[in-house]
């Protein structure tokens, strides 16, 4: 798994903001605090500024989200809630290399997410809560 998550990190042809923006909104849908802690900084470091962070959940109502950004956030709902997937809105943003990079990122995080909870592990020694 660690070799999964350091190759997404570090290996990946998308850009870093935009998986960070994935990690982010995939962490709120499970209720993932502990992923929350460690990847709203990491987002922030990769370029989101802080109207985009405090956007992530209400991100249709917000207009500080680019073309990419949406079809990310989209794309994060389809994998993580059930939301219809927007094929257009992918297809015109990435190709299918970044595609499976998204969906890899995205499932991989649901998985360590659900892990986390199952797991019960907590941030830096606090309750999950």
């Amino acid at each position: 798994m660690l070799d999964l998550i350091h190759a997404l990190r570090f290996d990946a042809t998308v850009a870093r903001s935009l998986r960070e923006l994935m990690i982010c909104r995939i962490a709120q849908l499970e209720g993932s605090d502990y992923e929350l802690a460690h990847h709203l900084p990491m987002a922030a470091e990769s370029g989101l500024d802080s109207e985009q962070l405090a956007s992530i959940a209400d991100w249709r109502g917000a207009a500080c989200f680019d073309e990419r950004q949406r079809a990310v956030l989209g794309y994060a709902e389809h994998l993580g809630a059930g939301a219809e997937r927007d094929d257009a809105a992918l297809d015109k943003c990435f190709g299918p290399v970044e595609q499976t990079e998204l969906t890899v990122t995205g499932a991989t995080y649901i998985a360590l997410a659900r892990m986390l909870r199952a797991l019960d592990v907590r941030i830096d020694g606090s309750p999950l809560g």
